[in-house]
């Protein structure tokens, strides 16, 4: 079944949509909220009333987006919630993320250290970056959703969601070529991006 038809079931009341829906979106939504909300206790409960949230709104699904952007919009709205009932300006608190650290299970120990260490390097840059500039790159490098779909998910038009992005990776490269102490961009600080 595609994601719309599980959708419709889900606003069936069948339980099993649900968590077909949960099985295939579920690590994305995660991924999303830790990189909004910074601990994964609040993403874990981001991610809980979400797909409860799902649940009791698919019968509102109005089709206008991919089932995927719909939820992450519903993570987003309840990552945001759960950080103005923390106090925090939302706007700002947002772009604070982590980036997931993904280790090949057959590199060396020397290997997955410099791997790890330049994980560590990129999650430090993209903490720097300003809430909506570092939504917006997760949500088109590693949700890999369109400007068209960021904008929506956004509330805001796809050329500042071009432009957050243009400048996120322009800031990201020079973070990371201060960080590597290259004096100016070099071919080694874009292999690195």
């Amino acid at each position: 079944m595609d994601d719309h038809a599980i959708v419709a079931a889900c606003a069936k009341g069948d339980s099993h949509a649900l968590r077909s829906l949960h099985e295939r979106h579920a690590r994305a939504a995660y991924t999303f909220a830790l990189r909004l909300l910074g601990n994964p206790a609040d993403a874990d409960d981001a991610v809980a009333e979400a797909f409860y949230e799902v649940w009791r709104s698919a019968s509102k699904f109005a089709n206008r987006s991919s089932v995927r952007t719909w939820i992450l919009g519903i993570v987003r709205h309840k990552a945001l919630d759960l950080l103005r009932a923390r106090g925090a300006r939302a706007e700002e608190a947002i772009e604070d993320a982590l980036t997931d650290t993904l280790v090949d299970p057959g590199p060396t120990p020397f290997e997955w250290l410099a791997e790890h260490q330049t994980w560590e390097m990129v999650d430090r840059c993209m903490q720097a970056l300003p809430v909506p500039q570092r939504e917006s790159l997760h949500l088109f490098l590693l949700e890999g959703l369109s400007l068209q779909q960021i904008a929506q998910l956004q509330g805001v038009p796809d050329n500042t969601v071009a432009t957050r992005i243009h400048h996120a990776k322009r800031k990201l490269k020079l973070c990371l070529t201060e960080a590597l102490g290259l004096k100016k961009a070099s071919p080694k600080a874009d292999s690195v991006l």
